[in-house]
Parts: C-alpha cells; sequence; structure tokens
C-alpha cells in the first residue's frame, strides 16, 4: 500500500486515506492539501479524479503553479528613492533613473568659494549673497577673502575672477559698493606679509588701490591668481594693437614694382610694337607686355 502522497511525497496520514475519495486511476494517492490544490484548479476531480493519472495532475498543477509565478512576477515591482535616485526591481532587471536637480548660480558659487579653503567671516555673507547679481554666469572665483579697502576705509568682500578684480561692500550707506578693477587695466600687484593680516596693492592705468586683506598669507595668493589673468590680458592687448597695423600694411602699395624712367620706358614699348609689327609677338602678348611697362610709370 501506498504511503507517501504520489504529488508531494509526504507521509499520508489517516485522514488523507479515511474517504477513499483520493485515488488516481494508476493506483496513486494524493494528501488532501495536493487534492485540494487540484481540485481548485478543476473542479470536476472532486468527482472524477480516479480518471486521471499522477503525470495529468503533475501537468495541471505544475503548470497552473508556473504561471501563478510569472504572473506575481510581473506584479512585483520595488521602487526605493534615496537622495534623488529612483532604483526600481522588475523581475531580474534593474533600471537606474538618476532625478538630480541642476545646482543654481549661488550653489555654484559656494562650492567656488569652498574650493579656495578660504575662510570667510559671517560679516561678509550679505555680500556673498550679492556674487549672483554682480557676477557673470560664466565666471569663475580664483581668489576671495575679507578686507578693507583703504580708499574709504570700508570693510567689505574682495575677489578675483578670470576677469577682474572687484570689492563689494553691502553696508555702504544703506546701498552696496561695488569697486572693480578689469584685468586689462591692471599693469602689476604687490603683496606685503604683516603678522595678523596682509596688504595688496593694485597698480592700474589710473589711481592704485590698496587693501588690507585678513590672513597673512591672503594678500599672496590673490597676487599669484592675479598675475596669471594680468599677463593673458596684456598679451590680448598687445594682439587687439597689432591688428590695426596689420590692416594698414595690407593696404599700402607694394614696393615690389620699381618705377623706371618714363623715356625708358617708352623705348621699350617702341620696341615691343615692332615686334607686334612683325609678327613676333600676338596682340594679347603685346597688351600683356605693355601693361607691365605702363605700371612702371
Amino acid at each position: 500500500m501506498n504511503t507517501n502522497c504520489a504529488l508531494c511525497g509526504t507521509p499520508l496520514s489517516l485522514m488523507d486515506t479515511v474517504l477513499g475519495e483520493n485515488k488516481l486511476s494508476d493506483g496513486g494517492l494524493l494528501c488532501n492539501k495536493c487534492l485540494n490544490k487540484a481540485t481548485a484548479i478543476n473542479k470536476d476531480l472532486v468527482h472524477s479524479l480516479m480518471n486521471y493519472t499522477l503525470a495529468e495532475i503533475r501537468d495541471l498543477t505544475w503548470g497552473e503553479s508556473i504561471e501563478e509565478v510569472e504572473e506575481i512576477e510581473e506584479e512585483t515591482v520595488v521602487e526605493t528613492s534615496v537622495s534623488h535616485t529612483s532604483i526600481t526591481f522588475s523581475h531580474t532587471t534593474v533600471r537606474f533613473s538618476l532625478d538630480k536637480t541642476k545646482p543654481t548660480r549661488s550653489d555654484e558659487i559656494q562650492e567656488q568659494i569652498l574650493a579656495l579653503n578660504t575662510k570667510l567671516s559671517s560679516s561678509v555673507n550679505d555680500e556673498v549673497d550679492e556674487l549672483v547679481k554682480v557676477l557673470d554666469t560664466d565666471e569663475k572665483i580664483v581668489a576671495i577673502a575679507d578686507a578693507k579697502y583703504l580708499h574709504n576705509n570700508t570693510n567689505g568682500l574682495l575677489l578675483a575672477t578670470q576677469r577682474k578684480v572687484l570689492f563689494l561692500n553691502r553696508k555702504f550707506f544703506g546701498n552696496i559698493y561695488k569697486k572693480e578693477f578689469p584685468h586689462q587695466n591692471i599693469n602689476t600687484v604687490l603683496d606685503d606679509i604683516r603678522e595678523k593680516d596682509s596688504s595688496l596693492k593694485i597698480l592700474t592705468n589710473g589711481p592704485t588701490a590698496d587693501f588690507i586683506l585678513d590672513g597673512s598669507n591672503s594678500a599672496q595668493l590673490f597676487c599669484k591668481a592675479i598675475e596669471r589673468y594680468i599677463k593673458s590680458s596684456e598679451n590680448k592687448e598687445k594682439q587687439q594693437l597689432t591688428q590695426p597695423e596689420l590692416k594698414a600694411s595690407a593696404f599700402q602699395p607694394s614696393q615690389s614694382i620699381q618705377e623706371e624712367d618714363p623715356s625708358v620706358v617708352f623705348d621699350k614699348l617702341e620696341k615691343l610694337g615692332r615686334l607686334r609689327d612683325n609678327g613676333i609677338l600676338t596682340d594679347d602678348e603685346f597688351a600683356e607686355q605693355k601693361k607691365k611697362l605702363l605700371d612702371k610709370l
């Protein structure tokens, strides 16, 4: 007598065999659990199980199980969102969808300041906020520091970009005070290291600008950052100055053609005429040589 379920292999209990309704046509027996699973798929099995073989029941239950698994896999989607990153799992496919917000101009400026490793005091926070308004979108900060502009003894923010040196004071009589020094107007920069601060002198085509910067090496860092762009501006200015000269020379008459005495030219023209009359020169050749001689007058 069979003591195990023909489908799942588990030992048969008394409850599985007491009614005798779980017997297959090939003699195999099903436990009540497998019988319930089979009848749930095909209700006719309740009254006709003895007409089915084990192979038919196995195909019926296993096929349905596979379909259920596939259906569950299709419906199983897990979405996780961490720091603007969406990760979606579906079947064995992993899709990454990055939804990062583009940094604002203010974010870019803050990152540039942090990259310089310069400690700014809280007293220039207002000036830092103004940078979004006073800097072009493609300007990059190459040096920055708390500073005092000795011209009017005002404290504020001094910074340098690839185009200019800029001093800002947000509290100047309640308004924003801005002083710009374009690199092409700067002749040279000088620094002086002191005990707790440093001085920066900017020599321009106009008045000299003097600043006191927080930090003993701040002025030195400014000089290194500015000198690079000053030299670049000087080269551009020299190139711009030479352009008009090149244009003027292009319109000057060529000196390669030397002028000759008119009497000599006329003698040559007369000889050319005789050569044409004698058939030695064609009319076209005569005209070409005649033009060259007349250009020398």
